[in-house]
């Protein structure tokens, strides 16, 4: 495995090497400073402390001098060397020669002051003055040479010529080695005293840097790396206090407010797109049938209702009403008529008393009840009422702000749907019966041929005809005609079953198109209209006497009869003649047509 360099690019290392690179810059000046300052002091206390056991020494040659004991002066010379720790000490004649040493060897020697390396510190040619100590460094050593001069005095005239001044020198040499190693020793310390202090401040440092910087700022990448995963209730704790805190408190405060902000283009995102789902969804048809189904889809969807039940009037007919609801749960939708003259509620959701405050326009806007758990909000259009929609939320829940927000916009789109969807079914309705229109027939048995060739769906045509209805013209008059044709179409609207398309064909002729092919049940259906307008009593003032009527009935089936639109028309047109021609008050399926009959 390969080590990773990239811890090493982290804030800790990175602070603990600028403070390693300081530290070391640090003790380097320091040991610089030492060596150069305290080694120049060392010399000086050498020199000083040369100078002084020099002049000790030039007392004690003056007076062994005068006394002309030569072993004498050698005996201090050897003296101080012991007692003071010189490496040597030389007597130089003003002609440069050595006459004392406690170098014996030396003694004799003539030092060259123009060649002599030891002499050219103090004698340089560009240089009149003579120094009185020097640095000398060598191969094997370094030390300090003092000069002393010795004085030509009175007590020495015997002996020397009265104008010399000086009559030799004395040469003190100190070496440098104990100076030397003393600085190295301190260097050692120092050295050895900083890597220790290094070592535990790394430590020390490292667990400041870790504690107050590093983990905090940890804390905030990984307070960073949840805002970026979507999580805005993070919340970054630092707990050390000072500006490393206040940042993280100020993170905070912002993963809020971005949160916030999230939530809300969240929320508005999903309600456009309710609301564009809503719309899209009611565009698909302008038929009222389908709308109403629609709609009540949409409201248990979106607001996550128990029941929605939709209320609309019926043209032409007070107080009678259709009523359609949905539950939850359910996926079947119940449809009905409700007169205000029933005592039962019209269902699971709206009472009797709530449809008729809205018809005594006393529900003019959406109203919740107190518990928060009922809706009722009305559709109107110019003041007219349109339609009338109920929502019960579960047990114990309410509306949320988002919803009560989007039932007004609900309401609006519901609105012009429906007006559209009413100015649509004025269009195919028949004005006298309001069953559909012939028009509308033909619109949707070549949809019922259409599905039926893509999806194999069967269907049947119902042709109904009214018997003897040229009677009721020519001995009540038209208007009571008129009478008879509405009751004649109520009848078989109530008869037949939802989903059903129940049709004026003309005249007082009808069409019904069944959805599948069950014969049977088909059958059931047509026999139950017959007997339905058989049984009825046609009671139209005091001046007409009671009447009965009864209808002929035609069935063709598809695919067993017919597929074409025309086929399947002529079919059930012929199965109609045939009742006709058979006794009446009958129902005929064109399969029961014999080919003599034909």
């Amino acid at each position: 495995m390969g080590i990773d360099f990239s811890i090493l690019t982290t804030l800790k290392y990175r602070v603990l090497g600028g403070i390693f690179l300081v530290f070391f810059l640090a003790i380097s000046m320091v040991l610089y400073g030492v060596w150069t300052f305290q080694r120049n002091k060392l010399i000086d206390m050498n020199i000083s402390h040369a100078k002084q056991v020099g002049l000790t020494i030039v007392s004690g040659l003056n007076t062994s001098m005068l006394q002309n004991d030569r072993v004498a002066s050698l005996e201090i010379i050897e003296d101080m060397i012991r007692t003071a720790h010189f490496s040597k000490i030389s007597v130089v004649n003003k002609f440069g020669k050595i006459i004392m040493s406690s170098q014996p060897s030396l003694i004799g020697r003539v030092l060259n002051k123009e060649e002599d390396p030891t002499c050219l510190i103090c004698h340089q040619k560009e240089r009149a003055e003579t120094k009185a100590t020097a640095v000398i460094s060598s191969r094997d050593n370094s030390y300090t040479r003092t000069i002393i001069s010795i004085e030509n005095k009175k007590e020495c005239y015997a002996c020397h010529a009265k104008d010399q001044k000086i009559i030799g020198i004395l040469l003190v040499d100190s070496s440098l080695a104990e100076v030397n190693g003393l600085l190295h020793d301190m260097a050692q310390r120092i050295v050895m005293t900083g890597v220790f202090t290094f070592i535990l401040g790394f430590f020390l440092i490292s667990f400041i840097v870790t504690r107050f910087f590093t983990e905090p700022l940890e804390s905030l990448k990984v307070g960073f790396e949840k805002i970026g995963q979507g999580n805005f209730n993070y919340w970054v704790d630092v707990r050390r206090g000072g500006e490393i805190a206040e940042m993280a408190d100020s993170f905070n405060i912002m993963s809020k407010a971005i949160g916030r902000y999230v939530d809300e283009v969240k929320l508005k995102s999903k309600e456009l797109k309710t609301l564009y789902s809503i719309v899209q969804r009611m565009m698909l048809t302008i038929e009222k049938k389908k709308l109403k189904e629609i709609v009540l889809d949409l409201l248990v969807e979106t607001l996550d209702a128990e029941c929605v039940t939709l209320v609309l009037p019926m043209e032409k007919k007070k107080n009678i009403f259709e009523v359609s609801f949905v539950q939850k749960g359910d996926k079947r939708r119940y449809h009905s008529r409700y007169n205000m003259d029933s005592t039962i509620p019209p269902s699971c959701s709206l009472t009797k008393k709530e449809l008729a405050d809205w018809l005594q326009r006393k529900i003019a806007s959406s109203v919740i009840s107190e518990n928060g758990g009922t809706l009722l909000f009305p559709l109107q259009l110019n003041n007219l009422p349109v339609c009338l929609i109920s929502v019960l939320k579960p047990t114990g829940e309410s509306f949320s702000q988002q919803q009560k927000k989007i039932i007004p916009i609900l309401a609006h789109h519901m609105t012009i749907s429906f007006a559209n969807a009413q100015l649509y079914e004025l269009a195919i309705t028949d004005e006298l019966t309001t069953l559909y229109t012939k028009r509308y027939f033909l619109k949707e048995i070549h949809r019922f041929v259409e599905e039926y060739h893509v999806y194999k769906k069967g269907y049947c045509v119902m042709m109904l005809d009214l018997d003897y209805f040229k009677e009721v013209n020519d001995n009540y008059g038209h208007p009571v005609g008129d009478q008879v044709l509405v009751t004649i179409a109520e009848l078989i609207r109530t008869s037949i079953r939802h989903g059903d398309i129940a049709c004026r064909y003309g005249g007082e002729e009808f069409v019904v198109l069944f959805m599948g092919d069950n014969v049977r049940e088909a059958v059931r259906v047509a026999e139950r209209i017959r007997k339905t307008v058989e049984q009825y009593t046609f009671r139209i003032n005091d001046y007409i006497e009671p009447f009965n009527k009864t209808v002929s009935i035609g069935l063709a089936f598809c695919p067993h009869d017919a597929c074409s639109v025309n086929e399947i028309v002529v079919a059930a047109d012929s199965a109609l003649y045939m009742a006709k021609n058979t006794g009446r008050n009958r129902v005929v399926s064109f399969s029961d047509i014999s080919p003599e009959s034909n």
